[in-house]
């Protein structure tokens, strides 16, 4: 039992590169947290830091215990939640990952749930788009991934499953108050004239912007913010005329009623969207539960059909 929580302790100090950092991220003393690392090096009988004055990194040993603790620490949990969830309601972590359009309009709901139905259960979530997250899901730092999925040309593997939801609709988005929304359809010469933000992270939507400019021989537009922030984009949206590309699913929202989606010809695209989860998860009940529940969610807005469980 104690080398399960020294791993932890390890992969705590792995990720933050520093015993004083790791250490106050897991609420035990330094003093603690290194003697931990050591009897763990002990006990494997290799060295798995390079220490310095500048923080620790991993050694060539510790990187390859790093990609097996990742999964040795899954399965705990996983077997953890397994196990208690009939007696006393699930018991341990579940770190899952979320990307931006679910972490809006569909995961609250599931959160909510979930500490309803699990009040002993720790939820951990991670927000960002699958190029990050699915590499941290392969390696186990997270157990599901609620977004994006992979093209279907690429290799899952045995260790991970992906669950279709929706074909998630993308378009260019104006103000409702603004005169762009109330066109039939929007010209290009108009969009060129209008300031644009864009998020930083969809660069599909950037590349679908620049290829739908230049299929018409049309310099795109010159006024351009980069942001992370989905609620600076909409503010600008909202209130200084920006335009910006987003989902459909947003558009649903009681707080985006102020939102419209313009009639582009030619830019409107979708991409695969759902959930991929570690295989070894598919049997615990609240990972069954935030599944159901996005079906749900996914139905209900007309979305896709609920697929059975």
């Amino acid at each position: 039992m104690d080398q399960i929580w020294r791993i932890r302790h390890f992969l705590a100090v792995a990720e933050f590169g520093s015993v004083q950092s790791a250490a106050r991220n897991l609420n035990i003393s330094q003093p603690a947290l290194s003697k931990s690392l050591r009897l763990l090096e002990e006990h494997l009988r290799t060295p798995l830091f390079d220490r310095s004055a500048r923080g620790v990194v991993l050694t060539e040993m510790g990187q390859v215990f790093y990609r097996r603790a990742r999964d040795i620490q899954a399965e705990w949990d996983g077997s953890l939640i397994e196990l208690t969830a009939t007696r006393d309601g699930a018991q341990g972590e579940l770190r899952i990952g979320v990307g931006p359009t679910y972490a809006v309009v569909f995961m609250p709901r599931a959160l909510a749930r979930l500490a309803r139905d699990y009040p002993n259960l720790r939820v951990s979530v991670r927000t960002g788009v699958g190029a990050l997250l699915i590499p941290a899901l392969q390696a186990g730092e997270i157990s599901l991934y609620a977004g994006g999925l992979r093209n279907p040309d690429e290799a899952s593997g045995d260790i991970l499953e992906e669950l279709f939801l929706y074909d998630q609709s993308n378009c260019i988005v104006a103000s409702r108050a603004g005169p762009l929304a109330a066109q039939t359809e929007v010209p290009l010469e108009e969009l060129v004239r209008r300031p644009w933000v864009m998020l930083s992270y969809d660069s599909i939507a950037r590349e679908q912007i620049d290829r739908l400019f230049k299929s018409r021989g049309i310099v795109g537009p010159k006024s351009v913010v980069s942001t992370e922030s989905l609620e600076l984009a909409l503010e600008l949206v909202r209130r200084d005329g920006f335009l910006t590309s987003l989902p459909r699913p947003l558009l649903h929202l009681d707080i985006n009623t102020d939102l419209s989606a313009l009639n582009v010809r030619g830019y409107e695209w979708t991409i695969r969207s759902g959930v991929t989860y570690r295989s070894s998860m598919r049997s615990l009940a609240p990972v069954r539960s935030i599944l159901r529940m996005l079906r749900e969610d996914v139905a209900g807005l007309g979305l896709a059909k609920p697929a059975e469980e």
